[in-house]
């Protein structure tokens, strides 16, 4: 079963999003904890459901939204957490985020290009920011 729910434009909840997702979430916490009784037509026998949330698809302003992380300021990413590498633009407030070639893989071109980023390689591997955010 896939459930879809966009809601978008002027008039999207923005914070108040859980007035929309609290009844979802109620149906999941009962599908989880309990199950359903349902019917199987082609057993023509009835059973118990039980079901669950896989995964969601948003994007990052809806992430902050959905999960209650900031999405914004020094610690936008919710991967590197305190470890975020960030910089703030010299002739403007905006905060772009850098260090985030260390997740692709080791050999990858990008790794490598000092001039079209920030001046520095990233020699970080996967497995080394896997270990470090293990314990979060």
């Amino acid at each position: 079963m896939m459930l879809s729910m966009m809601i978008s434009g002027p008039k999207q909840p923005r914070n108040d999003i859980d007035v929309y997702l609290n009844p979802l979430i109620e149906d999941l916490k009962l599908l989880w904890n309990e199950g359903v009784d349902v019917f199987d037509a082609f057993k023509n026998e009835s059973f118990r459901l039980h079901a669950m949330l896989f995964c969601t698809n948003n994007d990052f302003p809806a992430y902050g939204n959905l999960s209650g992380y900031s999405v914004k300021g020094h610690r936008a990413c919710s991967i590197c957490q305190d470890k975020t590498s960030y910089e703030q633009l010299k002739h403007g407030r905006k905060i772009v985020y850098l260090g985030h070639r260390r997740f692709l893989k080791k050999y990858h071109p990008y790794r490598r290009l000092k001039k079209a980023f920030n001046g520095y390689q990233e020699h970080l591997s996967g497995v080394e920011i896997y270990e470090k955010n293990k314990k979060c």
